[in-house]
């Protein structure tokens, strides 16, 4: 005797179904046979079809679906009617008469008129056996051709009468028909709205986009040619869209095949990545490759793919999507759209767009009260298992196969063919009625084939299940893809006007009780330049000192912002004590891009002996894992050389690569949680800047779709983060003196020469021009020799003029002297090298002092 499950297996359907399907059916299920229990199965469909037998529910349920099919067929009807794609069956006859009859005339008079033409202008005789009406038929409707306007076609009518996706699509290759994707409806009539510049979709995945987007390509290329530029993440995703779509799509449509060929050999003059047509052209382009988009002047229709996952600034050309809009604006009636699955709240630049347009939804109307609104997640309803059966490893109680969407205004259930009604009706009457909707999409609003509810709540109950265990790859997954919203993720960080609460009342460039130590971050911008100024004291407390930006000329070096930015660094700061400090390291960004570099490297190279150093972010290499390893401070390797390192080269420098991933998690998610005073706190004057904490707090460390979910730093959308670049790269210049490393007693000895009386105010040593600037004598220097940083010359006596530390070097632990430079190889040795090191205490110099300073 079989059991319902196996029934269920035989019928292939749910358990539950198959146990309902039992119950109609007049024979024992438990002594027949499965062939048995199928033919029946198959004998009550077929019945049922007919009209016949069945419950007084079941046949009710069959005229409500019948009456909804009668519905939805007459929306169509109107929409077209609305097109004026159709006309009155009455008048068919007469309008199809008259056509003929007005082709007619014009062919025949016009035939003899063009060989009259000949005959008196040419002065020849024209053979009327030989010019066949076939002939110049031909010619003459080829010649029309050429001066038809375009035809600028509903987008919606383009495509449901002129598109056909092919088999390669799936199921539903052929005419297009927006029965599956209503919802659409509403975005091409945005598109087609002359008012419209712009469409932005945050949208579900798996929901017909990509089909409905190469159908708006072959409207433009069919209909109004000009040129077009699709941008995709990454070079792959491009080639991928060609490959597994565009080239069967173009296959299919035979119109669209004549203009624009997808043959890729050599002979054909087309690229994968680059295609000509009559009037334009299609080009692929990834944003990594942002010198793609800058090699065209303009373009008639944008296209933002996934923008999510597109890369910023890359090797300093800026970014992708916005050097694309600047092409769109030289383009009179451009056209832009952007299509995305958002990615985490705030970071998510697919949001952001939205969130600057009027943000149209889509209200479905209930088929039982008639009232509106947007599908959500939160409506779908499942029923519990019975309570003697055994809680699922992974739904717990939960039956994904009752699963139903519930009303939020009557609670009605609705199965997924009225769902599915439900939007159909709704979208065509609003057709009808001149209202287009647009905006956001998620799952819930999907009518193609094998989108069930029972597998959306399989998928987020799955998903609740592994965020419970640490897991969250699948819930954002679940929130981006299927919900078509961006997800929230909780950070424990304060918030930009929470930090301005904790600003304290002390001036601007002027070092507080506690600051010892001066260092700056430099961030370099095509115009401008972003400074930060910041004191370190024990245990690297710190307390700002400046946050601006000097705007003017970068690219030329020794001129505008440099001036301005060597008055700043080399300005005497005034201390709590009276003393005056200078600023002894700065870390100066060089990886703005070629334009800024030559004088970027040349500023540091100027400024090498007073601490300025040339750096470049680790992440700004494109290796998120290395920079994930990366020390905040690390000293220059001697490696093979690469074009940027020969650049750089040609100054005599090495750029430092800041570990900024590390630097990050220590002094974001470290310290600026921190209040009161003590190690690591970091503190801020009144005055500062207003935008310097909203600057600050710019990039949030959480999952990376884009680093299969692994949680990495992320620019929060539209937001500017040059605040976050320079306090990383303060802190990367602090790291270079060691101040993570200095004892106790070091940092008292520096404290105790800053009371004495300004021995940190040394003019700075300037070098010749011809040395500054090696571009002018036509030459490349020899690397200068290792410059000691400048605590260790300060330690040394060179600036904290012969002071005495307590020295830890083995096997003289203890004994008291001075510290002198350390001569190990490298840009960068160690804070100081004892000169001792190694020695027998009986050979210790005379000349040491009797005592140390703590």
């Amino acid at each position: 005797m079989q059991t319902q499950r196996e029934v269920a297996d035989h019928l292939d359907m749910s358990e539950r179904n198959a146990r309902d399907v039992l119950k109609a059916l007049d024979l024992d299920w438990q002594t027949a046979s499965l062939d048995e229990i199928r033919t029946a199965y198959i004998r009550d469909l077929r019945g049922k079809a007919a009209g016949r037998g069945g419950s007084q529910l079941e046949q009710l349920n069959r005229a409500r679906i019948d009456d909804l099919q009668q519905k939805s067929a007459n929306g169509r009807l109107a929409y077209h009617e609305k097109l004026r794609s159709l006309i009155p069956a009455s008048e068919a006859e007469r309008v199809l008469s008259d056509w003929a009859s007005f082709a007619n005339r014009e062919y025949l008079g016009g035939l003899e008129r063009i060989i009259q033409e000949i005959e008196n202008v040419q002065k020849l005789t024209v053979d009327r056996t030989v010019a066949t009406r076939e002939n110049l038929a031909r010619s003459l409707s080829a010649a029309a051709g050429k001066f038809n306007p375009p035809r600028d076609i509903p987008t919606a009518h383009y495509m449901s009468t002129e598109f056909y996706l092919p088999a390669e699509s799936g199921v539903l290759h052929g005419l297009y028909d927006f029965q599956y994707t209503p919802y659409f409806l509403g975005v091409a009539a945005a598109l087609d709205d002359p008012r419209v510049s712009e469409v932005d979709l945050m949208k579900a995945a798996q929901i017909g986009w990509t089909w409905f987007l190469i159908g708006y390509l072959f409207k433009f290329i069919h209909n109004l040619p000009r040129p077009i530029m699709i941008l995709f993440a990454k070079e792959k995703d491009g080639k991928n869209f060609h490959d597994e779509k565009l080239k069967f799509g173009v296959t299919a449509n035979t119109e669209v095949a004549k203009l624009m060929p997808v043959d890729v050999s050599r002979t054909s003059g087309n690229r994968w990545d680059h295609k000509t047509f009559p009037g334009g052209f299609l080009k692929l382009v990834a944003s990594n490759s942002p010198g793609n988009v800058k090699s065209t002047s303009s373009v008639g229709l944008s296209v933002v793919e996934e923008p999510d996952d597109t890369s910023d600034d890359v090797k300093g050309q800026g970014d992708a999507i916005a050097l694309l809009e600047e092409r769109g604006k030289r383009y009179p009636g451009s056209k832009m759209l952007v299509g995305g699955t958002p990615a985490i709240k705030g970071a998510s630049k697919t949001e952001a767009r939205l969130a600057q347009t009027d943000c149209r939804v889509l209200p479905v109307i209930c088929h039982s009260c008639g009232q509106a609104h947007v599908l959500d997640f939160a409506h779908i309803k499942w029923l519990d298992i019975e309570e003697e059966a055994t809680p699922h490893e992974i739904y717990g109680r939960a039956d994904p196969e009752t699963a139903g969407y519930g009303c939020p205004h009557c609670g009605e259930i609705w199965d997924d063919y009225q769902r599915k009604e439900n939007i159909r009706n709704t979208v065509f009457n609003a057709v009808e009625a001149g209202d287009p909707y647009c905006g956001w999409l998620n799952e819930l609003y999907a009518c193609l084939p094998g989108t069930s509810l029972a597998d959306i709540v399989r998928e987020k109950l799955n998903a609740e299940h592994q965020a419970s265990m640490g897991n969250l790859s699948l819930l954002i997954k679940f929130v981006n893809q299927k919900q078509g919203r961006a997800y929230e993720y909780k950070s424990d960080l304060p918030e930009a006007d929470k930090l301005a609460e904790r600003a304290e009342d002390y001036p601007e460039m002027y070092v507080p009780m506690g600051g010892i130590v001066v260092t700056a971050g430099v961030d370099v911008q095509h115009d401008r330049l972003a400074v930060v100024m910041r004191a370190w004291g024990r245990g690297e407390e710190s307390w700002l000192l400046y946050w601006g930006e000097i705007y003017g000329e970068v690219v030329l070096p020794d001129q505008g912002v440099w001036l301005d930015l060597e008055k700043l660094l080399f300005a005497a700061i005034p201390h709590a004590c009276g003393a005056k400090l200078k600023v002894l390291a700065t870390s100066l960004d060089t990886s703005d891009g070629t334009i800024t570099q030559d004088a970027a490297y040349a500023f540091c190279r100027k400024h090498q002996r007073s601490g300025v150093m040339a750096i470049k972010g680790a992440s700004e290499r494109g290796n998120t894992r290395d920079d994930e390893r990366r020390e905040i401070f690390s000293a220059p390797r001697q490696g093979v050389d690469t074009d940027k390192e020969q650049k750089a080269s040609k100054y005599g420098l090495r750029p430092y690569i800041v570990g900024t991933s590390r630097a990050k998690d220590l002094w974001i998610e470290g310290r600026l949680p921190l209040t009161g005073d003590g190690p690591g706190r970091m503190h801020f004057y009144k005055t500062v800047r207003p935008d310097y904490f909203r600057q600050i707090t710019a990039e949030v460390k959480a999952p990376s779709r884009r680093h299969h979910y692994r949680k990495v730093w992320q620019k929060k959308a539209g937001e500017p983060n040059e605040g976050t670049d320079c306090e990383t790269y303060a802190l990367h210049a602090a790291r270079s003196l060691k101040t993570h490393l200095l004892q106790e007693q070091d940092w008292a000895a520096l404290d105790a020469q800053i009371r004495q009386g300004g021995l940190f105010d040394q003019p700075e040593p300037v070098r010749p021009e011809a040395e500054a600037n090696p571009e002018t004598q036509g030459a490349t220097p020899e690397s200068p020799p290792p410059v000691e940083p400048p605590i260790s010359r300060l330690l040394a006596g060179e600036l904290f003029l012969g002071a005495a530390v307590q020295c830890v070097c083995s096997p003289n632990a203890g004994i008291n002297h001075g510290y002198h430079p350390g001569t190990s190889a490298g840009p960068a040795p160690s804070l100081a090298r004892c000169e001792h090191e190694g020695q027998p205490e009986a050979k210790l110099p005379d000349r040491h002092p009797p005592a140390g300073v703590r």
